[in-house]
């Protein structure tokens, strides 16, 4: 028979506590941890440090800092508890003779990890797929604007019906140049009503190598920079430094206000966040903590801009795409949830 330790069982119970998301209650949650295990399961305020570092804290968004990690443990430690020490041990508890000396927690060196790691340790295994998000999407696509569908060319004109209100004007880029390797927007693209948008792209535009691009926020039809942006709706959360098997799933596992998931054809997925800001300057502010909230990811830290370009969904690229080439909707939600898609 295999007898755990007390630290064993603190790592057990520690792994069935969702990591802390910023703004959804994470002081108190992680509190409540450092206390189970300095508390519950008795452990050396410095072993419950330790746990937290490595098994708790990759999976908060963002991570705590090593300062606020020791801040918590110091807290839980000082505290007065109304169970018992090592009540969560129950009758396997017997306190120690002589304690182990109160030592002071130092702030150790912030291990870095890559993106890829990152993401690993936040998902904790969990993996979903396309089909997943399109099962998951409140506005369904049917089966005839999904690839191999007789009108898959359609599905730019089902997003920009769903997310462009009928008086705005959208924004789309069809020419390309490439340099290293990469299609980039030719020009500033053809700004017209949404309706009119939504009529022309129910036939499929000329085939065009680096595919085509739509910018995700409204304008005056005066110009395509920031301060020509009349909705600062949403904000673009693009993913290319992890593998394409590991962008859905955290996309579908992060509490975000998704509106739309969509491929590029390339080796990342964008997803449209809502924001809703008031003004260029709230949208700045909120776009600002989100990139910060993801950096560990590996999120494109550069999509801070109103005027930012998203790929047009619908459309197929031809050269310099390293994935299957299609610019595919997975997912849309016109009113979503700060909630996880899955």
């Amino acid at each position: 028979m295999v007898t755990l330790t007390p630290l064993d069982r603190a790592r057990l119970y520690l792994e069935k506590i969702p990591g802390a998301v910023s703004g959804q209650g994470g002081h108190p949650q992680t509190f409540a941890a450092a206390c189970a295990l300095v508390h519950g399961f008795a452990l050396h305020p410095s072993d419950a440090l330790d746990l937290l570092r490595r098994d708790y804290n990759p999976r908060c968004v963002p991570p705590w800092t090593e300062r606020e990690l020791i801040h918590k443990v110091t807290s839980a430690t000082t505290a007065q508890h109304q169970k018992p020490r090592g009540h969560l041990l129950g009758d396997d508890y017997r306190p120690a003779p002589a304690a182990r000396p109160q030592v002071a927690l130092a702030p150790r060196p912030i291990l870095r990890i890559d993106p890829a790691s990152a993401v690993e340790n936040y998902l904790r295994g969990f993996r979903c797929t396309a089909n997943d998000l399109r099962a998951a999407s409140p506005c369904k696509l049917p089966p005839i604007i999904r690839p191999g569908g007789e009108h898959w060319h359609r599905q730019g004109s089902y997003l920009i019906s769903q997310l462009f209100e009928d008086h705005e004007f959208a924004n789309v880029v069809t020419e390309s140049i490439f340099a290293d390797g990469k299609a980039r927007p030719g020009n500033g693209g053809v700004t017209l009503p949404q309706n009119e948008w939504q009529g022309r792209l129910l036939e499929p535009l000329p085939p065009r190598p680096g595919g085509a691009w739509l910018r995700m926020n409204s304008l005056d039809g005066q110009g395509i920079g920031d301060a020509n942006v009349t909705a600062h709706r949403f904000a673009l959360v693009e993913i290319d430094s992890v593998p394409i098997e590991l962008q859905l799933p955290l996309l579908a596992r992060l509490p975000l206000p998704i509106s739309a998931v969509l491929t590029s054809g390339g080796k990342s997925v964008h997803a449209w966040v809502r924001v809703e800001a008031a003004n260029a300057d709230e949208y700045r502010a909120a776009v600002a903590k989100l990139l910060a909230l993801l950096a560990r990811f590996g999120v494109d830290g550069k999509n801070k801009n109103p005027s930012r370009l998203s790929r047009l969904p619908g459309v197929a690229r031809t050269i310099g795409a390293t994935g299957d080439g299609l610019q595919d909707l997975l997912y849309l939600a016109p009113h979503p949830e700060q909630k996880a898609i899955l």
